[in-house]
């Protein structure tokens, strides 16, 4: 990400400033928050609004939003009452990929619309479900029902709004029928919607990354775009789309997010991990980002202990006093998100 544009996509991540009143109201305002990592996800939410975790925990279990294939062929938080309009821009290219995922693992599509049908049938009639549930309604009819197939059947269910996510069992997800409202929006104000909503929680933006966010080719991102009426804002000599004319914020010294916050749901270029050196992937892999005055400068993971939780840092940098208290009040953060005692370790990891 451009310096220029930290300062200003910060405020719209609600990563700094005044913070959102629930966890509901986070996902809402993001539109999608990318669930992929379920367990740090709620980290993502919990931060943005002062909750715990216990207090996320107990928000999804009350289905105040769900966790689903919308955007990307990814798990994602959403709201129930934005799923139909979100499904409606982003199923037809979902589809596309799945169709194209299952030529690669020899899955005919119509055993992936049987599969999806029978999981739907038996979500409605006797959910909630656990995937190794689904996996043994799928072998008793005698069709595919493990690995990436079972992935893609399930996920068929999902993006075409038959399923979503219910209650943890234990440490497992499982799927519920989904009642999903019909769509009060025409086909183009959904797409002027969807650019909206972009803007409101990710912050100025170019049409590649609202395209590279839903999954919609470019030219129907820049179609989004002009619906959206959305005003120019010019940042370094470029043009961007925002919801308002941006304001910059101080950039915190350092930040500890979750691998997949939505700070860095836009198109990265290749120069935002230049820095990052052979080792790149075990900093895009891990658990957490390290940011240090908004620039990905390292990883951390957290272990829960008996009396708290572990936080190791590993930084590329040569982390000055100021950007260590920076880290320590971070996880001090995230321990009372936890509400356990923290421990941090940080360390330099050669880049």
């Amino acid at each position: 990400m451009k310096a220029s544009l930290v300062p200003v996509r910060l405020r719209s991540q609600r990563l700094v400033g005044e913070p959102l009143t629930e966890p509901a109201a986070v996902v809402g305002h993001f539109g999608a928050v990318q669930s992929q990592d379920h367990a740090m996800s709620l980290w993502s939410v919990g931060r943005r609004c002062g909750a715990t975790l216990a207090e996320v925990q107990e928000s999804f279990a009350r289905a105040d939003f769900v966790r689903t294939h919308v955007m990307r062929g990814t798990w994602h938080h959403v709201l129930a009452a934005d799923l139909t309009d979100l499904l409606e821009v982003t199923m037809p290219r979902s589809e596309r990929m799945l169709a194209s995922g299952n030529r690669t693992i020899g899955l005919p599509d119509q055993h992936m619309h049987e599969g999806a049908d029978l999981v739907a049938d038996a979500v409605a009639a006797s959910g909630p479900l656990t995937r190794p549930d689904l996996a043994e309604r799928l072998e008793a009819a005698g069709l595919e029902h493990s690995g990436t197939a079972l992935a893609h059947i399930v996920m068929f269910a999902e993006i075409t709004g038959r399923v979503v996510s219910g209650q943890m069992r234990g440490k497992l997800h499982t799927y519920v029928a989904a009642d999903l409202p019909p769509s009060r929006r025409t086909p183009d104000e959904r797409l002027a919607w969807i650019a909206r909503t972009y803007a409101r929680g990710h912050g100025p933006f170019q049409a590649r990354d609202l395209a590279w966010w839903t999954s919609l080719t470019l030219t129907r991102a820049r179609q989004a775009i002009e619906l959206s009426d959305l005003p120019l804002v010019d940042i370094d000599g470029e043009e961007y789309v925002a919801d308002h004319e941006p304001e910059p914020v101080d950039v915190p010294r350092a930040m500890l997010l979750s691998n997949f916050d939505e700070l860095i749901s836009y198109v990265r270029d290749p120069d935002d991990f230049a820095h990052l050196g052979a080792n790149r992937e075990t900093f895009l892999r891990s658990s957490g980002h390290l940011f240090v005055d908004g620039r990905l400068d390292g990883f951390w993971r957290r272990s829960s202990t008996k009396d708290g939780v572990a936080i190791s840092v590993r930084s590329i940098g040569h982390l000055g006093a100021a950007v260590q208290r920076a880290i320590e009040a971070e996880a001090e953060a995230f321990g009372r998100f936890c509400e356990r005692t923290p421990t941090l370790e940080i360390m330099r990891q050669p880049a």
